[in-house]
């Protein structure tokens, strides 16, 4: 895995960015940068940041499919 895709997958593993970047050992707010620098490549959200776990909205539904092909 990349390391963008890495970052991203670790915050679905976990459905929470803070217990993603404990894992990762990096600190809450890198993680969400490298994840927002995913998203901005992509063109679209992958995660819905509002509910606690994480939602993923159709685009991180269809992001996730295309990873497991």
């Amino acid at each position: 895995m990349d390391g963008k895709l890495n970052y991203v997958y670790a915050v679905y593993q976990e459905g929470s960015f803070t217990r993603a970047a404990e894992k990762l050992y990096i600190s809450q707010p890198s993680l969400s940068a490298m994840v927002k620098k995913a998203e901005q490549a992509l063109g679209a959200v992958i995660f819905d940041r509002g509910p606690t776990p994480l939602e993923l909205p159709e685009a991180g539904l269809d992001y996730f499919q295309h990873i497991y092909r």
